[in-house]
């Protein structure tokens, strides 16, 4: 059932034309971090938003974009290792 679930909103890679899960964390990740960021510090109705500094921020963007440029990484290794025949 969650797979079923989860599959409805995968994005698909472009250049594969596969879905990519570890790109859609790395949109779904930088959203939140972003929606985070602007309702840091509101007040609704008595209930404070923590604070969200912009050491926070720059933690949260550099974990998404590494897990992100790791996938790519090695994603090209692989299609490098099966374009090269073996000695």
């Amino acid at each position: 059932m969650p797979n079923s679930l989860f599959s409805k909103f995968v994005i698909n890679n472009v250049k594969t034309g596969k879905p990519s899960y570890v790109l859609t964390a790395f949109i779904v990740g930088v959203a939140i971090v972003n929606i985070k960021l602007l309702i840091s510090g509101l007040d609704f109705r008595g209930f404070k938003m923590s604070d969200f500094t912009g050491i926070d921020y720059a933690a949260s963007m550099g974990a998404l974009g590494s897990i992100y440029s790791l996938n790519k990484h090695l994603n090209k290794q692989e299609s490098n290792k099966e374009t090269t025949p073996d000695a």
